[in-house]
């Protein structure tokens, strides 16, 4: 996958890559306000009202930093280990008024991929007003990733 960090795991029977992204909608919470709190360029926003349709939200999603090794449980406990207090504290204004903030992973397995997520790392994300969603994508052998976009929908 050129220019996205992803990480491969083969363990015991698991054999799966993934990558991730954070996404944001609100109505009202500047998409900037993203950019600052986390420090990383957005892949797309998109204001409310800046396009005609069904898009009645602010939106905002940046791909994450993956390191190479580490499965899903570990990504997601040093993602939320990493974020800074003023993160925290928009991430969960953004779900306390009516938003949403999500760390969306795409799976491609090849074979098993199974893992448990702790209720400490489901209890740190939920503190914080953060939702993850699992995408599971078929693989076959070496193929790879690189037409899948995890960044959800928008």
């Amino acid at each position: 996958m050129s220019g996205r960090s992803e990480s491969r795991v083969v363990e015991g029977l698991n054999d799966y890559r993934f990558v991730a992204s954070l996404l944001f909608r609100h109505p009202s919470i500047d998409p900037d306000e993203l950019t600052d709190a986390f420090g990383v360029c957005p892949k797309r926003t998109r204001r409310r009202g800046e396009r005609p349709g069904p898009y009645d939200d602010n939106y905002w999603t940046a791909e994450l930093e993956v390191v190479a090794g580490h499965n899903v449980p570990e990504f997601l406990q040093e993602f939320v280990d990493s974020l800074s207090p003023s993160a925290k504290s928009l991430t969960r204004r953004i779900d306390d008024t009516g938003g949403e903030v999500t760390v969306f992973i795409g799976l491609f397995a090849t074979r098993l991929c199974d893992f448990e997520i702790f209720a400490s790392t489901l209890r740190d994300l939920g503190n914080a007003g953060i939702s993850v969603r699992l995408d599971y994508y078929k693989r076959g052998g070496d193929d790879t990733a690189e037409e899948a976009d995890s960044t959800g929908s928008g």
